[in-house]
């Protein structure tokens, strides 16, 4: 369901629980049916809810195709210029990593064990165990840099000081930015995808640096 039709069908239909059953949450579509949209609170707040992720995809579209015709250079705190070298994007970022871990145990005899804190586990039943995985995301702050001749996440974990003619190929989301230089792949967060990806290809392009 796109975010218009979900801001409608919320809107209109929020309050007999269309939007959840649409979801397939049959259960929360059941409560809003019954109790009018938890009293009318809940729809409210999901009509809010939908309304803001359809006008965060609008605004997300528009700056993606605003496609600058020059560059700002921008002060770089943190980062050493080298010779000619200009900023043009300074902005914080979350380096994203995602791990395949341990999430719990199930024993093949019945029964189940699921790990509180790392070495704490409880349930109890007989068998073999085979561990439960799952792909964890992790995020780590920092600071995303695009000047005219790198692109440099600095950061206490994930740090990356690449030249600009390295990048392979890049992809935007409106969530963030993925960078591949070479064999070496980021997932990198930030709060103006559209921007930093519209810098990002304007700088590949020679775009003039006011």
């Amino acid at each position: 369901m796109s975010p218009a039709v979900e801001f409608w069908v919320t809107l209109l239909f929020g309050m007999i629980g269309v939007h959840k059953f649409a979801k397939g949450k049959v259960g929360m579509g059941l409560l809003y049916l019954f109790t009018c949209g938890l009293f009318m609170v809940g729809w409210i707040y999901d009509t809010v809810q939908a309304g803001s992720r359809w006008i965060g995809v609008v605004r997300y579209s528009h700056e993606l195709n605003s496609k600058p015709t020059s560059l700002s250079a921008l002060p770089a705190p943190g980062l050493y210029l080298k010779d000619k070298e200009v900023c043009v994007y300074c902005g914080s970022a979350q380096y994203s990593i995602t791990k395949n871990r341990v999430t719990g145990y199930v024993r093949e005899g019945g029964g189940a064990s699921v790990r509180i804190v790392p070495g704490l586990s409880i349930g109890r039943s007989t068998g073999v165990s085979r561990a439960i995985r799952e792909d964890i995301s992790e995020f780590y702050p920092g600071t995303l840099y695009i000047t005219n001749q790198r692109v440099v996440f600095s950061g206490q974990h994930g740090s990356f000081d690449k030249k600009l003619d390295s990048i392979t190929t890049f992809s935007v989301h409106p969530d963030g930015v993925d960078l591949q230089f070479g064999g070496s792949y980021y997932q990198l967060l930030v709060h103006d995808a559209a921007r930093c990806s519209n810098v990002l290809e304007a700088v590949l392009n020679r775009v003039p640096i006011q």
